[in-house]
């Protein structure tokens, strides 16, 4: 059975990006694994002083998992999977995307442009750029929300 590797950073965009990929999975009669990456953020300052920025790793995880989670529950008749790991999302996604059974990435992007799109980069773009299987990006789409 195909597998389709729906990737979200759990904005509330992530829904529009779900409901495409489930749709999708149902057309080709596939299973979807629903995929999230919780950066971890990393202690800046001096030793003696502790880091600046700690993080609650498995609180972070569990929290994305319950969130995946509720978006599973709305689709009881399909075959879905939930899989939450750290580290840096572009490379994370990449990794699922080329080591698993997946035969589709779907990717949501925000659509920004310019200076916006220069500061804040864009994990989508370089996804498409350097995926190895199929990638269906989902537009955001104003009117849906």
């Amino acid at each position: 059975m195909a597998e389709i590797l729906i990737a979200v950073d759990l904005s509330p965009f992530s829904e529009q990006v779900i409901n495409t990929g489930v749709e999708l999975a149902e057309k080709m009669q596939a299973s979807v694994t629903l995929f999230t990456v919780i950066e971890i953020g990393i202690g800046l300052g001096l030793p003696e002083a502790g880091p600046v920025f700690t993080d609650d790793i498995q609180g972070r995880i569990k929290e994305a998992e319950d969130i995946l989670q509720s978006y599973k529950d709305k689709y009881p008749a399909a075959n879905i999977n939930i899989r939450v790991t750290t580290g840096n999302p572009k490379n994370e996604t990449l990794d699922e995307a080329h080591n698993g059974e997946s035969a589709i990435l779907v990717v949501g992007t925000h659509g920004r442009t310019g200076l916006n799109h220069m500061l804040v980069g864009s994990t989508a773009e370089y996804i498409i750029r350097h995926a190895r299987i199929p990638v269906l990006v989902v537009p955001y789409n104003k009117e849906e929300h």
